[in-house]
């Protein structure tokens, strides 16, 4: 089932009312399709809408306006989403790599570090293993 506007049923046309039947006034309401209506004076019937007045120039120009203002707008919003995704894509982007490079860094310094502190401690033991032969 569809529940969407276009589904909604309008009506579209006006459905004229059935003559009534010879000697039978209240018929036309008993057939298919006919409406039954009170007699009413013809000022009541229904009166094609008046002709509203065409907008001026500047209607015209204040609605572009407005209408340049919104476009606008949700145009901004949309690029300041994409631009801030980007944003965000990039900096992730550049933040991993930092990341790699500065624990390679101090992978390199530690390394170094304990390398050196090694030598220095072999160095030094092997120093008092030789003071002891003598």
């Amino acid at each position: 089932m569809n529940h969407d506007d276009n589904s909604i049923p309008l009506l579209t046309e006006v459905i004229p009312l059935a003559p009534p039947q010879a000697g039978h006034p209240a018929s036309a309401a008993a057939q298919p399709g006919a409406f039954w209506q009170p007699s009413a004076p013809a000022a009541h019937q229904a009166q094609p809408a008046p002709e509203m007045a065409s907008p001026s120039a500047e209607q015209y120009r204040q609605w572009e306006q407005e209408i340049s203002e919104n476009v606008l707008q949700n145009l901004l919003a949309q690029a300041d989403s994409v631009l801030q995704q980007h944003l965000q894509d990039q900096m992730a982007v550049v933040l991993d790599n930092i990341s790699d490079i500065l624990t390679q860094r101090v992978k390199e310094s530690l390394r170094q570090a304990l390398a050196e502190t090694v030598t220095r401690a072999v160095a030094e033991e092997m120093a008092r293993f030789s003071s002891s032969k003598n």
